[in-house]
């Protein structure tokens, strides 16, 4: 347990001293510590430069599923082969989780009546999984707010880059 406590409360900072220690004992001109410090900063931006790809892929990977979704949709509604129940399923589903989740809302908020404890819990945990439905429903059709964030981001980056 003693060296999990030293570990975390300073022996991690002794092991990274004592690594910057080795290194300088082996960098012992001034040019070889320049190099490397420059390879530890080329190694740092490379790193960063993998992330933001790879974030890049997984938000492109998320956006090409909406897309897919959102596509398959449009297929249904404009298909002179689809039936009515088909081409309204997924409106009816979300205008019914849409009532259900205010109705329950509406009835947590105004009934007259004390709900029993019991009953309480099942209750606030079935709206917490309506309000999260209502909430990609709303996504699905309104768009989400993903775009929003990364355009806002865009726009920061664009006005930092204007005052350096």
């Amino acid at each position: 347990m003693s060296f999990l406590t030293n570990l975390f409360s300073g022996g991690a900072g002794s092991v990274v001293d004592s690594v910057g220690k080795v290194l300088d004992s082996v960098v012992t001109t001034k040019e070889e510590k320049m190099q490397l410090e420059n390879e530890l900063r080329k190694s740092e931006i490379q790193f960063q430069l993998d992330f933001k790809k790879l974030s890049n892929d997984e938000q492109k990977m998320y956006l090409d599923d909406v897309e897919g979704a959102r596509q398959r949709d449009a297929q249904v509604q404009t298909s002179e082969h689809a039936t009515k129940l088909g081409k309204n399923v997924a409106s009816f589903l979300a205008l019914g989780t849409t009532i259900l989740t205010l109705g329950l809302f509406f009835i947590l908020i105004f009934s007259t009546q004390a709900i029993e404890h019991d009953k309480k819990d099942i209750i606030l945990y079935v709206l917490g999984v309506l309000s999260a439905i209502l909430t990609q429903i709303y996504s699905f059709y309104f768009g989400s707010s993903a775009g929003s964030a990364a355009k806002s981001q865009t726009i920061a980056n664009m006005k930092d880059k204007q005052t350096n």
